[in-house]
């Protein structure tokens, strides 16, 4: 949340646009069609915005040099753009005209070049085979979710869009598709004399990061964040085939041995976990340092940090938590019913009386409502704005009729840090270790900067299994406290 701004359906808009484009390619003849290059790279600065803006420097040039060997691998030099995103979210996707992103997010889990290599592999497969213009939405934002568009963009017109062309981070790909970009992405680490295991040992790895997340947020993992194991369903068939892949094409675990050392210089430093600039997540609180606010998002919900917004998911409704503009002459309760009415659009409805209150010392207006969806189907809406100096800060929560009590506890949890908690509050860094004589996972680990699963942080980003060990002379990673 760098800056909480207009825009949050801008990069489904951009998804959905970029998706009509056309590419006429094969795997066995691939190439990129020029009219979908033009399209992706004018779309490309506003999906880079909306997804956290991104990466330069080292590592980013890093990433872009194993990308361009890979395309090369698969037939399209020259014709692919690949960008480091700075979010923590793991995920890597593509768009027609070959525009693959991946995120740093999903760098800190890797531990070699090859693993880098697998998945830029992978997304570059869903490109040449095309699989963009045939895959079905099977997660598109639901109506529910997108009337908490409007208050964020201005307009009813772009929540009823988002309704229907879903955002990139939850396209899903079937099952043959997801086969054929495995395969594909296997092809391309021989053609490049990477290990060819590379891929099945990052679908693991995979696997264990999304399963770790899903018992830190004490959530079901099919509930997650949107990642990459939910655009890219992960299954045990999947890592089964990429090692029967591996074996097929004549590999040797461990021959060659895979590329440690430069993938850990580049990713040395590299920020861990949210952009200071956008504020932390913590577990269920989210802080922000420079704004001084914070409030904790109820038990088994998830919080997504955006440049735009947090978004608070759950089983029973969803939040937004967004503002931070000068209220000027606008009182409180107008703010809020301004909002609501940017929320609603044009969707039958009925407006509730504005209430004022005090919450933690700060000044409250909620404005309720109840509308109705495109199904039919009534929900119960509201804008709770909070006065912070001269700012206002607002939650949309959306929920089914007579639903709004689960964010109670959340609305009332709005505060403002004092000046050492917000000084308390820093950012993490992936630091690369050689570990030395005598040392052990558990001792290594205790170096972890967390309070809970440290153990199991430090062997999730290790590609440890539970009953490995480190040996002295390995590099490792540790996630430490900027300095």
């Amino acid at each position: 949340m760098r800056k909480l701004h207009k825009g949050l359906i801008a990069a489904g808009a951009i998804a959905f646009a970029a998706a009509c484009a056309s590419i006429t390619s094969t795997p066995d003849a691939p190439s990129v069609a020029p009219n979908a290059r033009a399209q992706a790279a004018q779309q490309h600065p506003q999906i880079v915005a909306q997804f956290g803006g991104a990466v330069e420097g080292p590592t980013a040039d890093y990433v872009r040099r194993i990308g361009e060997k890979t395309a090369v691998a698969a037939g399209v030099p020259g014709q692919c753009t690949f960008t480091l995103i700075n979010t923590d979210v793991v995920n890597a996707f593509a768009v027609p005209g070959c525009y693959i992103y991946i995120t740093r997010g999903i760098l800190a889990i890797m531990n070699s070049e090859d693993e880098l290599a697998s998945v830029l592999g992978h997304e570059v497969g869903h490109v040449v085979a095309d699989h963009s213009a045939r895959r079905q939405n099977a997660a598109a934002l639901s109506t529910l979710g997108a009337l908490i568009v409007g208050v964020a963009t201005g307009s009813g017109e772009l929540a009823q869009l988002a309704g229907q062309v879903g955002q990139v981070w939850t396209l899903s790909y079937s099952r043959d598709q997801e086969f054929q970009s495995d395969d594909l992405g296997v092809r391309y680490l021989r053609a490049n004399g990477y290990n060819q295991y590379a891929a099945a040992d990052m679908l693991r790895a995979l696997g264990v990061q999304d399963e770790l997340n899903a018992r830190i947020s004490n959530r079901d993992a099919a509930s997650a964040i949107p990642a990459w194991a939910r655009t890219h369903p992960l299954s045990a068939d999947r890592v089964t085939r990429a090692n029967a892949q591996a074996q097929a094409g004549g590999a040797v675990r461990g021959e060659p041995p895979e590329s440690v050392q430069p993938y850990m210089a580049a990713i040395n430093g590299m920020i861990f976990g949210d952009d200071p600039e956008q504020g932390f997540v913590n577990g269920r609180t989210f802080a922000h340092p420079t704004m001084r606010i914070a409030f904790d998002a109820p038990e088994g919900y998830t919080l997504t940090n955006t440049t735009s917004a947090v978004i608070v998911q759950g089983q029973a409704g969803q939040a937004q938590f967004g503002g931070g503009g000068a209220l000027g002459e606008t009182t409180l309760e107008q703010y809020a019913s301004n909002g609501l009415r940017q929320v609603l659009g044009n969707a039958p409805h009925q407006l509730g009386q504005v209430q004022r209150s005090s919450i933690n010392g700060l000044a409250v207006a909620t404005a309720p409502a109840r509308a109705q969806n495109q199904q039919g189907q009534v929900l119960d809406v509201s804008v709770t704005a909070y006065r912070v100096g001269d700012r206002a800060y607002h939650f949309i929560s959306v929920t089914p009729q007579n639903g709004q009590s689960v964010f109670s506890a959340m609305l009332n949890s709005v505060r403002q840090l004092s000046q050492s908690q917000a000084a308390a509050l820093r950012a993490r860094r992936i630091e690369i270790v050689t570990v030395r004589s005598g040392e052990s996972v558990q001792s290594l680990a205790r170096r972890m900067a967390f309070d809970t699963y440290q153990e199991e942080r430090f062997r999730a980003i290790n590609g440890l299994e539970a009953g490995d060990s480190v040996r002295a002379g390995q590099q490792v990673k540790l996630v430490t406290y900027v300095r």
